[in-house]
């Protein structure tokens, strides 16, 4: 059954359908003209799915003024709150108001008559997270970040810290390894020091192996760095590999993600 509309003019009304049934199929729970204390404007859909909120607005052509409200509204929210526009596809959006959409974190969708493309993906415009400018990062550290600041730039940050996470223990397990086989790094245990095996180290979780460079003999300033690293984010770690859709996960994350990835840039540049 047709969605109804108040506020749609009757040519969007085909284009505004089609945009509610993308979000619906993308497993949002999707209500129409809903009105909530505080929004600027009445929006043509609000869709949440878990921790998401997405304001869509379907209209016929880029309200700068009204958009803007909506980011400023957004981006004083604490919660992951996003923007989108839907524009029928046969307009057409000059270069560099594309720019602007995209810096602004306001996604961008065409509707056709069966689907609706996205050109540019919604940001969490209430997450405030500047990760330091790649450029600045010597080569061997953004090659290993790189797949991290690429879930960044498309807006999946739980997924960018999630994945610089592996990276890092990665990398601290590769480290380990190298400096045990050297027989610089022994371990200090009840009974003595001792040298860990690739297998021992192979086995360790986050928490084991942040314990591991605790109990370093003799431990230097880039085994201190990375302990630590390993340390500090541990708990949030595990928080977003196996209980994400906690509503406590998420504010924690929010409120500790931007630290921690200098934390892992900081714990990187040592390591390479």
């Amino acid at each position: 059954m047709p969605r109804k509309f108040k506020t749609i003019a009757d040519e969007l009304l085909d284009h505004a359908e089609v945009a509610g049934n993308h979000f619906e199929n993308r497993g949002f729970a999707v209500r129409v003209e809903k009105i909530e204390l505080g929004f600027p404007y009445t929006p043509t859909f609000l869709c949440k799915r878990d921790a998401t909120t997405i304001i869509v607005e379907v209209d016929a052509q880029l309200r700068k003024d009204r958009l803007e409200a909506w980011v400023r509204y957004c981006r004083s929210c604490g919660k992951d709150t996003r923007l989108a526009i839907c524009l029928p596809s046969a307009i057409v959006i000059p270069a560099d108001e594309v720019a602007t959409l995209r810096q602004r974190g306001i996604g961008l969708y065409a509707a056709f008559n069966d689907r609706l493309d996205e050109q540019i993906a919604p940001a969490d415009l209430a997450l405030n997270v500047q990760l330091p400018e790649a450029n600045t990062l010597a080569r061997p550290v953004r090659r290993v970040l790189g797949g991290a600041y690429d879930q960044f730039q498309r807006t999946q940050w739980r997924e960018g810290f999630e994945e610089a996470c592996l990276t890092l223990e990665t990398e601290a397990r590769r480290y380990l390894k190298k400096w045990s086989r050297t027989g610089r790094i022994k371990i200090l245990r009840k009974k003595g020091p001792i040298i860990l095996t690739n297998a021992q180290i192979e086995k360790m979780t986050m928490g084991q192996l942040a314990k591991t460079f605790r109990d370093i003999q003799a431990q230097n300033h880039a085994d201190n760095v990375i302990g630590r690293a390993l340390a500090t984010i541990n708990r949030d770690r595990v928080g977003v590999a196996h209980h994400k859709r906690k509503k406590v996960t998420e504010r924690r994350l929010r409120t500790n993600v931007g630290q921690h990835m200098w934390t892992i840039v900081a714990a990187l540049k040592e390591l390479n």
